[in-house]
C-alpha cells in the first residue's frame, strides 16, 4: 500500500494475515488471566477423588510410606469424600494397599463411613421434623378435562 504525504510517497509494508491473527490471539489471550487465577484457586479446594487415592497407594512400593501417604489423603480428603466414595475405597483397601492395609487406616475408614451415616440421619431427621411442622392444607388441583373431537 503505498501513501502519498507532502509529495513524497511512502510504501507502507503490509504484514500477511497471520501476524494480525496472532496479535488477536494474544489480546484474547491476555483477557483471560484473570479467569486462569480463578481457577488457581479453585484448584486448592478440597475434592474427593478416589483415583487419586488409588494412584498414590499403588505408586508407593514402600508398605510403610504407603501406609502414611494413604493415611494422610485419608485425613486431609475423607471429610469432603461421599459415603459411596468412601465405601468403594473400604472394599478395595486389600487390593490397594497390601500389606499396608493396617488396622489404623481400617479404623479412618470406618470413622468417615461412621461420620456419613450421623450426618445422614440427622439431616433426614431435620427434613422429616420441617415435613411434620408445615401446616399446609392439601392443595386440590383442578382436573384437566379431555375433550375428544371426532374429525
Amino acid at each position: 500500500m503505498e501513501v502519498k504525504l507532502k509529495n513524497q510517497q511512502y510504501v507502507v509494508p503490509q504484514y500477511p494475515t497471520i501476524f494480525s491473527a496472532l496479535g488477536l490471539l494474544v489480546v484474547a489471550l491476555s483477557g483471560l488471566l484473570p479467569a486462569g487465577t480463578v481457577s488457581a484457586q479453585s484448584k486448592d479446594a478440597l475434592v474427593c477423588n478416589v483415583a487419586d487415592f488409588k494412584m498414590l497407594a499403588l505408586a508407593t512400593n514402600d508398605e510403610q510410606a504407603r501406609e502414611k501417604s494413604v493415611s494422610d489423603w485419608l485425613a486431609k480428603f475423607g471429610k469432603v469424600c461421599a459415603a459411596d466414595q468412601i465405601t468403594y475405597i473400604r472394599g478395595n483397601l486389600a487390593p490397594w494397599l497390601g500389606t499396608a492395609n493396617t488396622i489404623k487406616i481400617n479404623q479412618s475408614i470406618e470413622t468417615l463411613l461412621a461420620e456419613k451415616k450421623t450426618a445422614q440421619k440427622n439431616y433426614e431427621a431435620d427434613t422429616s421434623e420441617l415435613e411434620k411442622n408445615k401446616n399446609n392444607m392439601p392443595v386440590n388441583k383442578p382436573q384437566a378435562e379431555t375433550v375428544s373431537t371426532k374429525r
